[in-house]
């Protein structure tokens, strides 16, 4: 799989918004769970997004010089092999690169499917479970309280992680995207500006 591609909302680098340190940071196309309160619906559909080269990805993360490395979605395990070949390359390049994925499946799932396995011996921290709205306390690193920190290596520790939601929204056009996870006012905040767009 030499010439292996995957299919992206976007990215960005030096985000201080989704882990310790700075980070670049890619969400991926495609997401089956359509969970109510869902803030990434723009990246439900297999259809939209970008497919880049792995091999040019890689390059791109290497070249930014970042501590780590987040990847969320989109459901990432459901383009398994692609990350898998993603994270192999970046991590034999940069051994010490911090790797943290969000995932809407459960670990014990993950750990049934052997190419979602692959993409875990490359992890340092998995962030699992559906995204459930009634859950949502405002806590920093995951969007609802169901959702695991499991840590797959001695990287991170719990301590390594903020203490409070990081947030940024990025305006280009008349569009908007968010890094993190938001805060009651960061939501309240692109409630409004969605429905200024629909206006």
């Amino acid at each position: 799989m030499e010439h292996a591609f995957l299919r992206i909302g976007w990215y960005t680098q030096g985000t201080d918004c989704l882990g310790p340190d700075s980070r670049f940071a890619i969400w991926v196309q495609g997401c089956r769970k359509r969970c109510k309160g869902c803030i990434a619906q723009s990246l439900q559909s297999f259809d939209g997004g970008q497919a880049i080269s792995v091999a040019e990805l890689a390059e791109e993360i290497l070249k930014s010089g970042t501590d780590g490395l987040t990847i969320s979605g989109g459901e990432p395990f459901l383009q398994a092999d692609a990350i898998a070949i993603l994270l192999e390359k970046v991590k034999s390049a940069r051994h010490e690169l911090g790797v943290i994925i969000y995932s809407g499946m459960k670990y014990e799932e993950l750990l049934e499917d052997s190419s979602a396995q692959k993409v875990l011996d490359y992890t340092d921290l998995l962030i699992d479970g559906e995204y459930i709205q009634e859950l949502d306390d405002n806590r920093a690193m995951r969007g609802s309280s169901n959702q695991r920190m499991i840590f797959l290596s001695s990287r991170y520790t719990a301590e390594d992680m903020p203490e409070k939601r990081k947030n940024k929204l990025i305006f280009y056009d008349d569009k908007f995207r968010m890094i993190g996870i938001p805060t009651e006012e960061t939501k309240r905040a692109m409630s409004l500006l969605r429905k200024q767009r629909e206006d």
